[in-house]
């Protein structure tokens, strides 16, 4: 068994790097029950690959390649319950993983006969996932975030326009079933509207507090003008909150994220520290990306203000789209690490803890390894 300083330098390689899939091996992933999807064709910045668990039960997002120079850590053969992974540039071997095998119920229809899988999707072990309306008025405006592919899942159709309240409970009940479902996140593109399409929760997270009152729920938003919406997703149901920046530095902020940075920091600052006092400590997060060649430590001084407040930050590493013209170099896996363990620290410091977060991507954990960061600054 590898400790937590192992397996926090290990996560975090394998976030930045993903694992490259040789083609004389295809046939023998394929029958293991890894499904052949290389690259990111839709969702946020580090969403898609697969999820897998380390011998601890440390849950890692890997993307996975087809091009060999994108990475030099290779998936290997299957040994008992465990994928082997080779690390061509040390030429040895660099950990075993279990892969997470996708829930059954991926294969069935709802009442009204969609695709449960084109409905919510189960992130790491059981959490539900889903985006309850599929577009955003920053794609319409022409001014996207540069990192998202939210649209995209329409164009693969991989998934609907807008998902009901009756389809979500339905999926829960047969997620749990599977022991699949502990906590659900939603997430929703951003319309036109004065609260920018956060009533449109109200509705289903009322259903699904009533069907599954044993199930906590997470949202995510952008900055309202009228804090009374946060309030009301609190009294809706939701039992943690996600506020998204995704960059702190203002030039960058201005050229990835164009549509949206025209919310201003400040008012990212007034929501997250309402949403606190409403969802209480450790309930409230925000995603941060990297990989945009800003400055570590620039990064970390922004990221103390964030923590300083109460926010607990995902931090992790953004992940290409094949083919996009915005595509970009992997993030270098030793600053990413020097970020992630300076990071922790500052959690600690602050009375941050990670670990406390009742629902949503902190919970799940699959995509960072801020609350690999937490248990090593603890051991200090």
């Amino acid at each position: 068994m590898i400790d937590i300083d192992a397996i926090l330098k290990k996560k975090t390689e394998l976030l930045c790097k993903g694992i490259f899939l040789e083609k004389g091996l295809i046939e023998h992933y394929k029958s293991q029950g890894i499904e052949i999807n290389f690259g990111r064709k839709g969702g946020a910045g580090p969403l898609a690959g697969r999820y897998f668990l380390f011998e601890d039960n440390t849950l890692v997002n890997v993307a996975l390649w087809d091009n060999n120079e994108r990475t030099n850590l290779v998936l290997k053969e299957k040994q008992d319950d465990f994928f082997q992974i080779f690390d061509n540039k040390q030429n040895d071997m660099f950990c075993k993983l279990k892969l997470v095998d996708n829930p059954k119920f991926y294969n069935s229809k709802t009442p009204d006969g969609v695709d449960m899988k084109k409905i919510a999707l189960i992130h790491g072990v059981d959490c539900l996932a889903t985006t309850i309306y599929q577009k955003c008025v920053y794609w319409s405006r022409g001014v996207p975030c540069k990192f998202c592919g939210i649209e995209l899942s329409l164009k693969y159709d991989t998934t609907i326009l807008e998902k009901t309240p009756e389809q979500l409970s339905e999926i829960i009940t047969a997620a749990k079933k599977e022991k699949r479902c502990s906590h659900v996140t939603l997430t929703s593109g951003t319309t036109a509207e004065n609260d920018k399409g956060a009533n449109r929760y109200i509705e289903i997270l009322k259903k699904l507090k009533e069907d599954h009152p044993d199930i906590p729920l997470h949202v995510q938003i952008e900055p309202i003008e009228n804090l009374a919406v946060i309030d009301k997703l609190k009294q809706g149901g939701a039992d943690t909150i996600g506020i998204h920046i995704e960059i702190l530095n203002d030039s960058l902020r201005k050229i990835i994220t164009p549509g949206k940075y025209e919310i201003t920091y400040e008012s990212f600052e007034k929501s997250w520290k309402h949403a606190i006092d409403v969802f209480d400590k450790n309930q409230v997060e925000t995603f941060i990306l990297t990989g945009f060649g800003e400055s570590p430590d620039e990064l970390i001084k922004d990221l103390e203000n964030v923590i300083s407040i109460g926010v607990i930050p995902f931090i992790t590493p953004v992940r290409a789209i094949p083919n996009r013209k915005s595509n970009l170099p992997p993030m270098n896996h030793e600053t990413m690490l020097e970020i992630y363990i300076k990071t922790g620290d500052l959690m600690k410091t602050h009375g941050v803890n990670p670990l406390e977060h009742k629902a949503g991507c902190v919970r799940c954990g699959g995509c960072s390894a801020i609350k690999e960061a937490y248990k090593v600054a603890c051991l200090k």
